[in-house]
């Protein structure tokens, strides 16, 4: 639902009421820059956004948001959205330091940096199971249930749900779309066929991939222009294209920016000399067919189109190539 403008009350505070089709997790999205999910059944929310930056310097990395009087499910997805918004400052982090490892001589310190991103994922599961763990009973535990990957805790947490909530609809939604997602990856295993799209590149005209790079191998590097740690891949995807373009690599970056303009300014600051597309309705359907939620996500291919390995750090990336060029 876009809403385009809420009127303040004289004490600057504004409120607006909204029918929900259903239960489940949805999202407040303030001018594309402030964001917060919420669990959208029983409870109302106040939240203090902070609304237009007057700073002169603007960078893209979004604050915490939190629900000011959240009751009991909202009280878990303010922990949730913690959690997130702490992995993401991580990741950030990691990825910085990853980039100036590269760049020293101790082998040490980058075998150090590219664990990074390994230990902030295993932290934030962690974080993950602890919610899993006390607060399995409220309604708003349903959306525990993506980030708990195949752990004991998330059957656990499922065998509670098939009990107490089976005809309980974000319960039985999830059911659905984890069947879809399933069945899907299954499709995504190293050695199978990469799904095919075709999407406009910044002129305009449709380019399609991965057919077109047939004969070379290709790193399909999905981002967007908000997104910092993307961001701080570039230089790394950089160094690595300059590298191994000429030996047979090419890259392809398929951004799920939903606004154009901001996608186009992105590409003229950040140089990258390969190919650029954008993907429509930010990308909703081609997270759907690569699997993934998060970004960057860097997928590597071989020369007939076929999956070598997902969700690949650029360290490892390099690696990979060394492995394939260089024979």
């Amino acid at each position: 639902m876009d809403i385009d403008s809420i009127p303040l009350k004289n004490d600057n505070s504004f409120e607006k009421r909204i029918t929900l089709p259903h239960p489940g997790v949805y999202r407040i999205d303030v001018q594309k820059w402030e964001n917060l999910s919420f669990w959208g059944e029983d409870e109302d929310i106040t939240v203090n956004f902070r609304g237009s930056d007057t700073a002169r310097v603007k960078i893209k990395n979004p604050p915490y948001e939190f629900i000011e009087n959240a009751g009991p499910n909202n009280q878990l997805m303010n922990l949730l959205n913690y959690f997130n918004y702490r992995s993401y400052q991580t990741m950030i982090q990691a990825g910085q330091e990853s980039y100036r490892a590269m760049k020293s001589d101790s082998e040490e310190w980058k075998e150090y940096a590219n664990e990074g991103y390994a230990r902030n994922e295993d932290n934030t599961l962690a974080d993950y199971i602890f919610l899993a763990k006390n607060y399995s009973g409220r309604n708003s535990a349903v959306a525990l249930l993506p980030y708990l990957r195949n752990t004991p805790v998330k059957d656990e947490l499922i065998a509670r749900l098939e009990t107490t909530k089976s005809n309980y609809y974000p319960f039985v939604q999830y059911k659905k779309e984890e069947k879809e997602r399933v069945e899907k990856l299954s499709n995504l295993q190293p050695g199978m066929k990469a799904p095919h799209f075709s999407l406009p590149a910044p002129d305009g005209i449709q380019k399609s991939g991965p057919e077109n790079y047939k004969g070379k191998y290709l790193l399909i590097d999905f981002w967007a222009s908000w997104c910092g740690p993307c961001l701080n891949t570039i230089p790394h995807l950089k160094e690595i294209y300059s590298k191994y373009n000429a030996k047979g690599l090419e890259i392809l970056s398929v951004s799920i920016d939903d606004k154009e303009d901001a996608w186009k300014k992105a590409l003229a600051k950040q140089q990258m000399p390969w190919d650029q597309v954008r993907a429509p309705n930010s990308g909703k359907e081609i997270m759907k067919d690569y699997q993934f939620s998060g970004i960057p996500h860097l997928v590597l291919l071989d020369k007939e189109g076929k999956i070598i390995e997902r969700w690949i750090s650029p360290e490892k990336l390099e690696g990979l190539l060394k492995e394939r060029l260089y024979k």
